[in-house]
């Protein structure tokens, strides 16, 4: 076998938005055809492997795939068992994408779920691996404070900068992101194998089976419905905030989230090793009053600033739940998704809100050799076109 024939992959968390995202990257031959012999997606969601969309081929690249994992549920010794059980060569495991996530109202709940899963998840494949190389963990921009609203720390400080502090300790202690860096840091100590964090921001993509955050989903959806009932060329009013509409933020799509992950992965130890590398899709920040008139366009409607008139995903579905119902049936859509979709807290529309300039800066990831970007049109379409091809659209 060649060095890259004996890379093998496992994601925890494959069908969320970033894992999806990882295995479907891997499974595509990211960075290069073969870099990967082995692909093992782990989840706790039962679900139809077709229904992912995922390149595979049985037998033939790779992947694997275990599903009905509960992290929270399985300690070290039994999830060791069932991967041993259940995970053919599970003794070559040499990368870790972490991808898992566990949501509670209840933020130290929150930290010692989010904590657990990792540490499962990692000291598991430390006992049953021998290869293992590198561990890669999936944040975000609540590592900055950004939902903290009128707390944000670094107010008039845009771009942000992996070097900036933590937030207070007052907000920190419930942040799960730091709970899980502490203990990989801890975890890593003395071990031949290394680690980094990833940190996005506003995440386009989609997760096949509904996610909490996806922002594209819910978006598409509302844009798709609302030209359903409205007719096309109709003008959509922007749903967030005036002050929403020209402040500055960075989309990150799950394509170029996933490939820094595995980017960064294969890097030198000394290049890598306990670093935070943002991640966007272009190195310019974006408004909403940029954005939304292209998303619009998708759909053949026109994006307007924010009005009197503007309504929430949730709120416009709920005006015509008739109609929304009867085209799922006709249509043969994901009704129950869908709903799901545009009922979820990513459809709040909290980052469409926030009054201050969050954009990220990508020095860090470009010193490392990661230049890949996306336009607006490029990260949002395909996202769009992703949720056409599983029928989550109208």
């Amino acid at each position: 076998m060649t060095e890259n024939q004996n890379k093998h992959a496992i994601v925890f968390g494959c069908t969320g938005i970033n894992g999806w995202a990882l295995v479907n990257q891997l499974l595509c031959g990211y960075p290069a055809i073969g870099a990967f012999g082995k692909v093992t997606a782990i989840s706790n969601r039962p679900f139809n492997l077709d229904d992912t969309k995922w390149p595979y081929e049985d037998g033939k690249n790779g992947l694997q795939v275990i599903s009905g994992i509960d992290l929270l549920v399985e300690d070290i010794v039994s999830l060791q068992a069932i991967l041993s059980e259940r995970v053919p060569s599970v003794e070559t495991v040499s990368h870790i994408y972490f991808a898992a996530y566990r949501e509670s109202q209840d933020d130290p709940e929150e930290c010692r779920m989010n904590k657990q899963m990792l540490d499962v998840s990692v000291q598991t494949i430390e006992k049953l691996s021998s290869c293992l190389q590198f561990v890669t963990l999936i944040t975000g921009t609540k590592a900055y404070g950004v939902l903290l609203g009128d707390k944000f720390p670094f107010r008039g400080q845009a771009p942000l900068k992996e070097s900036f502090p933590r937030i207070p300790d007052e907000f920190a202690k419930d942040l799960f992101y730091y709970h899980q860096k502490n203990h990989l840091k801890e975890l890593s100590k003395g071990k031949s194998w290394s680690w980094c964090e990833i940190r996005p921001d506003i995440i386009i993509g989609v997760a096949p089976f509904g996610n909490a955050n996806c922002i594209a989903q819910s978006t598409g959806i509302f844009l798709s419905f609302y030209r359903e009932i409205e007719g096309p060329g109709a003008r959509v009013p922007f749903i967030g905030s005036e002050a929403g509409w020209t402040l500055l933020s960075t989309d990150s799509n799950q394509d170029i989230i996933a490939q820094l992950c595995i980017f960064a992965s294969l890097q030198p130890k000394d290049k890598v090793h306990g670093q935070t590398f943002n991640i966007g899709d272009n190195s310019v920040p974006l408004s909403w009053s940029t954005r939304w008139p292209l998303l619009a366009a998708y759909f053949g409607l026109e994006g307007t600033g924010p009005s009197k008139d503007s309504v929430t995903p949730a709120q416009y579905i709920d005006r015509h739940w008739t109609e929304f119902q009867t085209l799922c049936r006709e249509r043969g859509l994901r009704e129950d998704v869908i709903y799901r979709s545009i009922r979820n807290t990513g459809s709040k529309g909290k980052t469409t809100v926030m009054d201050f300039d969050r954009h990220l800066d990508l020095g860090r990831a470009r010193a490392l050799g990661f230049n890949k970007e996306l336009s607006t049109e490029d990260s949002w379409y395909m996202a769009f076109d992703r949720l056409r091809n599983a029928k989550l659209l109208f």
